[in-house]
């Protein structure tokens, strides 16, 4: 499936393509380029939220600006699961 990622959501996608384990960077580079396979959904939505708790909350818990921009990837690899259920 094809999918749109704004300039940021592409850097914030290769900056976890670099942080991550060598397993998930074909679906990271996949996921830059646009392109989601249902199969890597998932593991993703994982990898996506990982890094939301580990960077992008405030002492409050409350998301950071960070946060929001990974809360906003996450909503769209999601809402490709929901197209392709």
């Amino acid at each position: 499936m094809k999918i749109e990622l704004t300039e940021r959501q592409k850097t914030i996608v290769n900056s976890l393509r670099l942080k991550g384990k060598e397993a998930f960077q074909s679906m990271l580079c996949d996921l830059k380029d646009g392109q989601l396979a249902m199969a890597d959904i998932e593991v993703l939505c994982t990898l996506i939220n990982d890094e939301f708790m580990m960077e992008g909350l405030l002492p409050s818990y409350e998301p950071n600006v960070y946060g929001r921009e990974l809360e906003a990837l996450l909503d769209l690899v999601n809402t490709a699961r929901i197209r392709l259920s």
